[in-house]
């Protein structure tokens, strides 16, 4: 009992440390302070907008809203409180402990090990710094995130589709990552049921959002449309939009190339991880073991996502579970190396160790560029045997596809 305890607290004091010494982390603290929320000050502007009548995308605000009102919801009690940050930094603290308590079972139960899963979830990207400092609804796909993962691993395809497709229906451009269900190694019939239990909840969301909300879900799909790429609202790449697509572009120009190189240089990047990870799952054959489930799609998960646009500073959070659970697929030291570079990379990139200057404009993704070739050459080459508990669960019958 005593030794559990003692476990328990140096979690607890390791992740206290690692907060207090976090770069940036002191904008949330003394005078500063007054600035942090603004995302938050944005869905509660447009809730009160909503509240009196008033079309909640055309009331004027900080920037427009971009989210369904459905969402913008759940955070009306947050928003009755009034614009305290610290109360809604304790709630997404909260959430993110409990995404933590989530993940617990898929790590070796072992001190240090959870303690590594706390980095990652409070550290990782630095994902949840920009939550906190922000204020924004993205603290929502963090637990459903861990969720998937966790039931993926419990191997309820199924459950872990609609999870998904209920997280993706914040952001919607995250639904892509749907596809990395295909590489379950499971019969065709249940891949597609978890595609489609995915999308179901996805619409299911969306449908009721525009059922409820009908006489301003015209201004939600215009204010949406208008972001993608092409449209009026679509923002460029750089520190507080990073996207792999303009990251490529900003490194042609500076070498002076023009197009269409760019696009070749794109999808040969793309084709070459697409292989990349067909070897990564398919791997171990010789050791009569391929990747587990969970690390194969989170693995095709995170593949996805890095080409994804809009990935704003406080999206990377959502990139942790996958990460853990694609690591610790791979074995203890690969899932150990992901983390550290989730922390480290991040911060050495912001602090100008290499000074140029699109690299610290592109801090967050090149972070995830760097972590996933740690999980790929973990996934292709770590000879270690690491089965998450769940997966020991689940081969011996307690979870069902």
């Amino acid at each position: 009992m005593l030794k559990r305890l003692a476990a328990v607290l140096s979690i607890v004091l390791a992740a206290g440390a690692s907060l207090c010494v976090h770069p940036h982390l002191q904008i949330l603290y003394g005078d500063q302070s007054i600035a942090a929320g603004w995302d938050l000050k944005v869905v509660c502007t447009a809730l009160d907008a909503a509240q009196a009548g008033q079309n909640p995308y055309l009331t004027p605000n900080i920037f427009p809203l971009p989210y369904p009102l459905l969402h913008v919801y759940l955070f009306a009690p947050l928003c009755a409180i009034g614009p305290q940050p610290l109360a809604y930094e304790v709630v997404y603290a909260l959430i993110a402990l409990g995404s933590c308590i989530i993940l617990w079972p898929l790590v070796p139960a072992r001190s240090w090990d959870r303690t590594i899963l706390l980095a990652a979830v409070f550290l990782g990207f630095q994902g949840f710094y920009w939550l906190l400092t922000t204020g924004n609804v993205a603290i929502v796909e963090l637990p459903l995130a861990a969720l998937t993962v966790r039931l993926l691993a419990a191997r309820r395809y199924g459950w872990a589709g609609a999870s998904f497709g209920a997280m993706a229906s914040l952001k919607i451009l995250p639904l892509f990552g749907v596809f990395a269900f295909l590489l379950l190694p499971e019969p065709r019939l249940v891949r597609a049921r978890s595609i489609t239990c995915a999308a179901a909840a996805f619409l299911g969301i969306h449908l009721l959002n525009a059922t409820l909300f009908s006489q301003w879900f015209p201004s939600y799909a215009s204010e949406i449309v208008g972001r993608l790429p092409g449209g009026g609202g679509y923002e460029a790449g750089d520190w507080d939009n990073q996207n792999t697509f303009d990251f490529v572009l900003a490194v042609m120009r500076n070498l002076g190339l023009a197009q269409p190189l760019p696009d070749f240089a794109l999808a040969c990047l793309g084709l070459g991880l697409g292989g990349w990870v067909a070897v990564a799952c398919a791997r171990k054959r010789e050791r009569h073991r391929e990747m587990t489930p969970v690390a194969a799609v989170s693995l095709a998960v995170l593949v996805l996502w890095l080409f994804l646009f809009r990935q704003k500073s406080y999206a990377f959070a959502t990139y942790i579970p996958f990460m853990l659970a694609a690591g610790y697929g791979a074995g203890r030291s690969t899932a150990y190396v992901a983390t550290l570079a989730s922390i480290v990379v991040p911060a050495a990139l912001f602090s100008h160790i290499l000074p140029v200057p699109f690299l610290q404009q592109y801090y967050q993704l090149l972070a995830a560029w760097s972590v996933m070739v740690v999980l790929l050459v973990g996934a292709v080459s770590e000879s270690e045997a690491n089965e998450t508990s769940a997966d020991r669960g689940a081969v011996a019958g307690q979870g069902s596809p």
